[in-house]
Parts: C-alpha cells; structure tokens; sequence
C-alpha cells in the first residue's frame, strides 16, 4: 500500500499510532509517549473506536490525545 500512497500523502494521514499488546492488555501511544492498562473491554473493542478516530486529527500527537480522551470515557483506561 505504500507504494500505491506518494510520501506527501503519507504525512498528511494521522492516526494508527498505538500499540496494543494483547498478553499484558495494554495499549501505548508512540506520540503522546503514555502506556495504560485496558479494562472493561477487550483489545478489538479499543482498536475499533480508535481506528474510528484515524484520519480526524492535524497532528499524531492530537489523535494520540483524542483516542485517550475517548478510551478514558468509556471507562477503558
């Protein structure tokens, strides 16, 4: 898919940069530099509202903060 994407359309997606490590359920933002502990739900339910908010945001670190916000909301984090 990269090659189908030119690098400057690269730069302007946001979003998708989280990990989630399903042995230890818990999720890391490589922006915003934070790591919780998921509760209350399990890893594709914190994947599909976080993809849901991919491409929202001007920035990574903006998305990262949107999708804590959100998790935080649900009770997730």
């Amino acid at each position: 898919m990269r090659d189908e994407l030119k690098n400057e359309e690269l730069e302007s997606v946001s979003g998708g940069r989280y990990v989630i490590n399903g042995n230890t359920h818990q999720v890391a933002f490589k922006d915003a530099k934070k790591v919780f502990k998921l509760k209350n739900c399990n890893d594709y339910q914190a994947m599909e509202l976080m993809d849901g908010l991919i491409g929202k945001y001007p920035s990574e670190k903006d998305y990262d903060e949107a999708c804590i916000a959100a998790l935080q909301a649900k009770g997730w984090i």
